[in-house]
């Protein structure tokens, strides 16, 4: 989220946005609390309480509510802001690597002109991780999983695209404190030392 804002040219507090996989709601909040007017969808229904979460929060009435595949996004021309976050190994798990492309071509479609997609996606990352998912990742063999340049290629319709790709040690640990602990040694060093092709998490902005 510091990168998106960091990045963006919006003015988040008057724009409309859609966020796609949303499962628990939490990409609209954030956008919402900022003042944004937000669609909030998914393909199946959101988690329990998700909807619960906006109305305690004060931001019930900027959030609109849609079941939307993101394969076949129903807009054109009509956001500012499109976001997602670990959504397109789902997406390519299910129907492959076309798939993955047709939704961020539908993202494309769906932006104003000099709108902007905030991405969040988990990369194919090292041999090493590749394993371990196998073996402990309940979801990890139906997850097709996206290298940076499958990436750059999906993003090509984009007129400007900028990322980072993040994080190596913190995906090995089986509990969040763990996930913390390695998480501050990938931002002292293996952020730093680590191949792109071997981090796990690459996160954007791309411009319409």
């Amino acid at each position: 989220m510091d990168f998106w804002l960091t990045h963006t040219r919006q003015d988040i507090s008057a724009c409309t946005a859609l966020e796609l996989g949303s499962r628990n709601g939490r990409l609209s909040l954030w956008l919402a609390l900022q003042g944004a007017r937000v669609i909030c969808t998914d393909v199946d229904q959101l988690r329990e309480g998700a909807i619960e979460e906006h109305q305690v929060r004060g931001v019930s009435n900027l959030i609109e509510y849609e079941s939307v595949d993101a394969t076949c996004i129903p807009y054109q021309n009509h956001f500012d802001i499109v976001v997602f976050k670990s959504m397109l190994g789902a997406v390519g798990g299910i129907s492959g690597k076309v798939a993955q492309s047709n939704a961020i071509m539908e993202m494309h479609k769906a932006l104003k002109k000099g709108g902007e997609l905030f991405f969040a996606e988990n990369l194919i990352a090292s041999p090493l991780h590749q394993t371990l998912r196998k073996k402990f990742v309940r979801w990890g063999v139906g997850w097709r999983y996206v290298s940076v340049e499958e990436m750059a290629e999906f993003l090509s319709p984009f007129s400007k695209v900028q990322y980072r790709t993040l994080g190596f040690a913190g995906a090995f640990g089986r509990q969040e404190i763990q996930r913390k602990a390695l998480g501050i040694l990938d931002q002292a060093i293996f952020n730093r030392i680590s191949p792109e092709r071997w981090r796990y998490i690459i996160v954007g902005v791309a411009t319409k």
